[in-house]
């Protein structure tokens, strides 16, 4: 029996000793070179116009994964930002939109192999960024599975475009979780957790200009938490708050997960305070915020309109933020709760506070209104004078009508004018008979 296993292992130790051969010399002499060249090639194939990679360096990592240094995804500006919110609706000239660059030091991504074997392809990545690290695993192409990422200490002063979707610096250390279960493969049905905490987060730097035109001094928001759960496919926030000695945050609404994760729906209301010690702090906060207690916005107010209509009665400033995550909106918002983006345009409802220009019905007079709702001149009180006793309803009770206008009257270049109604021709008196003359 001994000597058989001896015979069989020396049988199999060359075809071991074949495969084992094969892959050290194909990790070896693998074309990472040629592989970094395919990586970009597809990436420009799939990316928006623009959008371009820069890769460093890519080798081997393990014996299923790659490593690549010196990252670089730039994204190009969808289109030049005003000089502040709300400047393109008074004919601001709008600032030059940069560039945005997203620079990683060094990633690492690998395939795992046991679920390679039954022909699963998950991958396992783990990336250096931003001041601190973005781990997590996730399934690729068709294969089913769930999808986890960790932030940990990651520094929101260094992630560009939220510098540019918010319009000041920000500064905070980033850790939290997101844990999503897919249902049959689909994120749009996919269920889970995202808890997050930015600590000693603070707005602005007291050094660049917010649009290029004021100076905003550093406003401490302390610790921010978001606490959200996953629920077919519908991801809703159930805690956005933060409370700093110089400004106060609190926040709701959701987000509609699409495929792919660009396309996410964002319906969100947020709303901040400044405080009055921050308000008193240097005479420039005085003067763009306007005094401690007051109930004046200050410069901030006059400059940007759009502040303006968003400051509530409790001297918070609410915001509605709607959209794709990858080009989200902010609209001034009162309300106490992020209102249906379809809901709010097929009400009519937008940012100005004026009401669009209504155009008169053809046939109608120039002049007469055509308003419906809140914005239509009060109609004239009905007029109830009618007397009972003449047998009719009142005269208040029988709609009225706008005498018709003959078409000759509303040519261009000439006043309408309301043309009288037609008189009736006098009678003529009536002729007497032709007398008989005798004889006939």
């Amino acid at each position: 029996m001994k000597d058989r296993l001896i015979r069989v292992a020396k049988w199999m130790a060359f075809p071991l000793l074949y495969l084992f051969s094969l892959a050290m010399f194909g990790y070896l002499t693998f074309p990472y070179g040629r592989l970094k060249d395919r990586l970009v090639v597809e990436f420009d194939k799939r990316a928006r116009p623009g959008q371009r990679i820069e890769i460093g360096k890519l080798t081997s990592y393990w014996l299923s994964g790659v490593e690549l240094t010196n990252v670089k995804l730039h994204i190009p500006p969808d289109e030049p930002a005003p000089a502040f919110p709300g400047a393109g609706d008074f004919g601001a000239v709008a600032a030059p939109a940069k560039e945005m660059v997203l620079a990683i030091d060094d990633a690492h991504v690998r395939v795992r192999l046991l679920p390679l074997l039954l022909g699963r392809v998950r991958v396992d990545f783990s990336i250096s960024a931003f001041g601190g690290d973005v781990t997590g695993t996730a399934p690729v192409g068709d294969t089913k599975g769930d999808v986890e990422l960790a932030l940990d200490h990651v520094d929101l002063g260094k992630i560009e475009p939220i510098a540019q979707t918010v319009g000041v610096p920000v500064k905070g250390m980033a850790t939290g979780k997101l844990a999503l279960s897919a249902a049959d493969g689909k994120f749009n049905k996919a269920n889970g957790t995202l808890d997050l905490t930015v600590a000693d987060m603070v707005v602005s730097d007291g050094k660049t200009k917010i649009q290029g035109l004021i100076e905003l001094p550093p406003a401490k928001l302390g610790d921010l938490t978001v606490s959200a759960e996953a629920k077919e496919g519908v991801l809703k926030i159930t805690k956005l708050a933060a409370t700093g000695v110089d400004l106060e945050l609190v926040g709701d609404g959701k987000v509609t997960l699409k495929e792919p994760w660009s396309e996410a729906l964002a319906d969100l209301f947020l709303r901040f305070k400044f405080t009055d010690a921050y308000r008193g702090k240097t005479s420039t906060t005085k003067s763009l915020l306007g005094e401690p207690g007051g109930t004046s916005g200050g410069l901030m107010e006059m400059q940007v309109p759009k502040m303006k209509r968003a400051k509530r009665a409790d001297g918070f400033y609410g915001w509605h933020i709607y959209g794709p995550l990858k080009r989200l909106k902010f609209d001034p918002s009162t309300a106490d709760f992020a209102p249906s983006t379809a809901a709010a345009a097929k009400r009519g409802k937008t940012d100005s506070p004026f009401p669009p220009p209504r155009k008169p019905l053809p046939g109608m007079p120039l002049g007469v209104s055509t308003a419906r709702g809140d914005d239509a001149a009060p109609a004239p009180p009905p007029d109830r004078g009618g007397s009972p006793d003449r047998g009719g309803p009142p005269v208040g009770d029988t709609p009225r009508r706008a005498p018709a206008v003959p078409e000759i009257l509303l040519q261009p270049g000439m006043v309408p004018t309301m043309a009288a109604p037609p008189q009736p021709a006098p009678p003529q008196p009536e002729q007497p008979a032709p007398l008989e003359q005798p004889g006939e």
